[in-house]
């Protein structure tokens, strides 16, 4: 086998590998678009005023909208060099900790109705330690796609990421329901148009 032939080999066992990685990060991703939307059909199902509480919801739509972003970006690991086992269980290790923050947000001990309002404040540290390290974690992931790739996504990336690693760290200690509503709003109008703005077309 010629030199090309060897290279032509290597890479459809690369895109075999990383198609079979990509069906297991499906897999996490949809059971946790599947909790969300499970549960929130619940809620419309069984309505109580002391049920809905919009922060909450609110953080809901971010964790959606940061599942749909997820799977967006992990295509762009077709364009990076090898996948060793290390790589394989950072990714997976990712997507497990986006199911994590869906179970803090929908936690299913029992079906009873539950008050997301004290709910919500009541698991809000153990959320908010997920949400910073998703994004800690970001940075690896980034960097597994590679220097360059790091270098063409900019400042608006790094500012991002550093936005939410801090407001999470300080939402962890504040109670302030005005911190809260502030930093949600901005938050999630900063990923919304993160998420636009980077990620408007695809390069394959």
């Amino acid at each position: 086998m010629d030199s090309a032939s060897a290279l032509d080999a290597s890479a459809d066992t690369y895109v075999a590998l990383y198609t079979h990685i990509r069906v297991i990060l499906g897999i996490v991703v949809g059971l946790s678009l599947t909790h969300l939307l499970r549960n929130l059909a619940r809620i419309v199902e069984e309505p109580r005023d002391d049920r809905v509480y919009w922060l909450h919801l609110g953080w809901v739509g971010f964790v959606l909208l940061y599942l749909l972003q997820f799977w967006w970006w992990e295509f762009r690991f077709t364009k990076t060099g090898e996948i060793g086992l290390g790589t394989y269980l950072y990714l997976i290790s990712y997507a497990l900790l986006l199911y994590l923050l869906c179970a803090f947000l929908f936690p299913e001990k029992n079906s009873d109705p539950k008050n997301y309002y004290e709910l919500f404040y009541l698991r809000r540290q153990w959320f908010f330690a997920v949400l910073a390290l998703v994004f800690v974690i970001d940075f690896g992931d980034t960097l597994l796609k590679g220097g360059q790739y790091l270098i063409a996504l900019g400042s608006w990336y790094v500012c991002r990421n550093l936005f939410f690693i801090a407001g999470s760290l300080i939402a962890i200690a504040s109670e302030s329901r005005v911190y809260h509503a502030g930093y949600f709003v901005i938050g999630f109008c900063f990923q919304l148009f993160y998420f636009f703005y980077q990620y408007g077309s695809l390069e394959i």
